[in-house]
């Protein structure tokens, strides 16, 4: 998204003109009243938000469209999109100088993680496939399939697809919103952290795009937790951005200081040395093909 685009509408946001316009304000003047910005102001934001596609005119009226769902339609995370996530996350950016000096990103908004999820449900298919298949290659006899952090389960939802048995573990918020979203789906809902413990029996434990999201200690919490899970000779396959290996990763790494309190991008040894002391053997990482991210696994030992 263009920085001006990403303002504009945060703009529109913070002043209520985004509120307005999509619920009962059509016209700069109604919107104007109704934000308590200037006519010109609304004049020129709802123009420029018909240019973007998110507004319409008909008749001399302003109407949302259906890519500013997202920002009064919650129910469904399919429909949200990826836009107000990033407009949370342009938030935390503008505000990276305090976290900065506490160490603390800002306080998150009571649609955070419906935003989040609805850009985690809007991930490119490919990207999905590629990233599944690049797990399944770690243990081709695998059955059970732990998705550690899987989110709204669109990974969770490919391994189903390709006949395996499921469980999705996340916190109690995500889950919440899964019992809605995946309430037709064969996959199994856990409860939990996965840097406290998880289920235990599965021959694949997957996590994609949540090691950034974590401190040193808490990917070393996980992949201890990811041991303990699998069954003997089974694997573990995370796939994130790896620093030096990764286009942009220590610039990501600048995005998980505004976003996170802990997070950050880091180095193949990192994740080696992670790996290896949790007990992993045939460590490995590899491009996934078709993305900009890596995979990163290692086995269990049989018995």
């Amino acid at each position: 998204m263009d920085y001006r685009e990403a303002l504009l509408l945060r703009a529109a946001r913070e002043t209520g003109v985004l509120d307005a316009v999509t619920t009962e304000a059509r016209t700069p003047e109604a919107v104007a009243d109704a934000a308590g910005v200037t006519e010109r102001a609304a004049r020129i934001t709802l123009d420029a938000m018909v240019e973007l596609g998110y507004l319409k005119r008909v008749e001399g009226e302003y109407e949302i469209t259906n890519r500013a769902l997202g920002f009064i339609a919650k129910a469904d995370v399919r429909s949200i999109g990826s836009v107000p996530h990033t407009l949370d996350c342009v938030e935390r950016w503008i505000r990276l100088p305090e976290t900065m000096t506490t160490g603390e990103p800002p306080e998150s908004p009571d649609d955070w993680t419906v935003n989040f999820m609805g850009a985690m449900a809007n991930a490119d298919e490919a990207a999905v496939r590629a990233s599944v298949t690049a797990a399944v290659h770690r243990n081709p006899d695998a059955e059970r399939v732990l998705d550690a952090g899987g989110g709204p389960g669109l990974f969770a939802k490919e391994f189903v697809r390709r006949g395996f048995d499921v469980t999705l573990v996340d916190r109690p918020d995500v889950i919440d919103i899964d019992r809605r979203f995946l309430e037709h789906e064969p996959i199994e809902l856990a409860e939990g952290d996965i840097t406290d413990e998880l289920p235990t029996g599965f021959d694949l434990v997957f996590c994609s795009r949540v090691a950034h999201a974590l401190s040193p200690d808490e990917n070393r919490r996980f992949l201890g937790h990811a041991y303990d899970a699998l069954d003997p000779g089974g694997a573990v396959v995370l796939t994130d951005t790896v620093r030096g290996r990764a286009e942009d990763a220590a610039l990501f790494g600048a995005h998980m200081l505004a976003q996170t309190e802990r997070g950050d991008t880091y180095t193949e040894t990192q994740f080696t040395e992670w790996l290896r002391d949790a007990g992993f053997e045939d460590v490995e990482i590899r491009d996934v093909p078709g993305t900009d991210q890596q995979a990163i696994a290692g086995h269990r030992p049989s018995d």
